[in-house]
């Protein structure tokens, strides 16, 4: 999941100016963004949460317990993004990486629509 339009610049503009860039700057934008973008998304998502951070947002995904009909435990993951101190758009998924890109996706429209 990449961040498009508005949030891509924004975001590929402030991870380039990182103290090398995470170690992975190799001189250019292009070259550094093609290295982070060859991460996988498990890597790529703190980085995500960190330039969310840096924009006031708070990003999250997270193994949730909801319960069914029957009062069973149901674990779910829950992801959100919110402007602190109120969570804004949340949702379920049934996989981890479901909710990061939904969380991702979410930050991106946020951005983009502001």
């Amino acid at each position: 999941m990449e961040l498009t339009g508005k949030a891509k610049q924004l975001f590929e503009e402030w991870y380039f100016k990182l103290p090398n860039a995470m170690g992975l700057n190799y001189g250019t934008l292009a070259l550094t963004m093609n290295r982070f973008y060859c991460l996988p998304l498990s890597m790529q998502w703190g980085i995500y949460q960190d330039f969310a951070d840096s924009l006031g947002f708070d990003v999250c995904a997270f193994q949730d317990v909801t319960y069914d009909d029957n009062d069973n435990e149901v674990f779910k993951l829950f992801w959100s993004v919110s402007k602190l101190p109120k969570i804004e758009h949340n949702g379920y998924c049934n996989t981890r990486m479901q909710a990061r890109k939904a969380a991702i996706k979410k930050l991106n429209e946020i951005i983009n629509n502001s």
